[in-house]
């Protein structure tokens, strides 16, 4: 049985790449699935443009169920994902560099939208 702990922050070996991820054999001898999706904050088109076989990895144990398949994050230890609180307010300084730039597009895109549908309302009143 698996000394690991869902959580646990364990180093390992890239042993082979799939469509669907990369196959990591930990320090422990055990091997580990870490998912295209929890592998960068940004985009994996191909698991081989990030990691190649034989790198050494860190990675999060998110999960080890039942039959012992173990599921890894290597996004979950990156330094630009997206933070909880970290003092003040949601919108003070320790937000995600991408967060801002969402936020000002929802703006503009609420601007127009607001835009669009007063002058859809003004033409419907001219309309009646």
């Amino acid at each position: 049985m698996s000394e690991l702990k869902e959580g646990a922050v364990v180093q390992g070996e890239v042993i082979s790449t799939k469509p669907f991820g990369a196959f990591i054999k930990l320090e422990s001898g055990e091997t580990g699935l870490v998912h295209i999706s929890q592998i960068s904050t940004k985009y994996v088109e191909k698991v081989e443009d990030v990691l190649q076989v034989g790198a050494t990895v860190k990675t999060k144990v998110l999960s080890i169920d039942p039959s012992g398949k173990i599921s890894l994050s290597i996004k979950a230890l990156s330094d630009d994902r997206p933070r909880e609180k970290r003092g003040g307010d949601r919108r003070g300084g320790g937000r995600n560099k991408n967060s801002g730039d969402f936020e000002d597009m929802m703006k503009k895109w609420m601007k127009s939208s607001e835009e669009r549908l007063s002058a859809l309302a003004a033409k419907q009143k001219r309309n009646r």
